[in-house]
């Protein structure tokens, strides 16, 4: 599964890069220029949106599994606790746990219960179970899980101490995330001031500066100049670096990882986008 992943991805790249290449020196050659002028944008949108949003999704699903990962680890902690505290042998305890539903964790758990069955130490389980998941607090509760093990220290009391230091880590979090949902909102109104001022740039501004522009006195300020130092591709170019960038720090305020914030950056280039080429190419409202 991971290899098809992987495959997706390289495919992603390499298609989205192809459509943005063509877009620069094979599709001006057969598309007429007026055409080409209202396409070209929208083209290198589509082709970039190609190369990063499946990487980009899959990298994403796979922090969401690890964050389920987390979650669902600290449930087993604590019904494996309390089956060894009943009295349970380990084998004992960890079938109990199988026959539990530990979403995307259940797998794992199944598997670790059968490498003992089969006479696998349970440390050495462990140890693959922490190869196999990305999740940092995990790999180091799996870790001091072990020691303890080693050196025959009261397993159940670990492991009451690592649920214990997983739950308070998790409540941080979620209390930092509920703490800048303010913030979150403000990030999102100052991009789409931004997207605001950007709209009033190119449809007035840079239009009155030009020898066409409508205004008297303006439209000999810069002659031709101001149109080709401002071209539309340099706003959208505006408008997918700052949507990215403000989607990133975004996510690491709210979720305290920069990769959770690739959501937000989609969400922004994307919306951004629309309606930058929407107000640009079309009469709407008081545009």
């Amino acid at each position: 599964m991971i290899i098809k992943k992987y495959y997706i991805e390289i495919i992603s790249i390499i298609v989205g890069i192809t459509i943005i290449l063509s877009n620069i020196m094979v599709f001006p050659q057969f598309i007429p220029p007026d055409i080409f002028t209202f396409l070209e944008p929208m083209i290198g949108l589509v082709g970039a949106m190609i190369a990063i949003v499946p990487p980009v999704l899959i990298f994403y699903a796979r922090y969401k599994e690890s964050k389920e990962v987390e979650s669902q680890f600290m449930i087993f902690i604590t019904d494996f606790t309390e089956a060894i505290d009943s009295g349970m042998t380990l084998p004992m305890a960890l079938r109990y746990c199988e026959k539990r539903d530990y979403s995307v964790l259940t797998p794992h758990i199944k598997s670790i219960t059968a490498q003992v069955d089969w006479g696998i130490p349970f440390s050495e389980a462990l140890k693959i179970f922490s190869k196999k998941i990305e999740s940092v607090p995990v790999k180091r509760a799996i870790t001091t899980i072990i020691e303890t093990y080693k050196v025959g220290g009261k397993i159940s009391d670990t492991l009451k101490a690592v649920g214990e230091s997983l739950l308070e880590i998790n409540k941080i979090k979620a209390e930092r995330s509920v703490s800048v949902q303010s913030q979150i909102l403000t990030s999102y109104l100052i991009f789409f001031v931004f997207i605001f001022i950007l709209v009033i740039l190119q449809r007035f501004l840079i239009p009155a500066l030009t020898p066409t522009g409508d205004v008297t006195g303006m439209s000999t300020i810069g002659g031709g100049i101001i149109p080709e130092i401002f071209p539309p591709e340099l706003f959208v170019n505006f408008i997918v670096v700052q949507g990215f960038f403000a989607g990133l720090a975004t996510g690491k305020m709210s979720e305290g990882s920069v990769v959770a914030g690739v959501k937000h950056s989609i969400v922004l280039i994307t919306i951004g986008y629309s309606i930058f080429t929407f107000a640009s190419h079309f009469q709407i409202g008081f545009f």
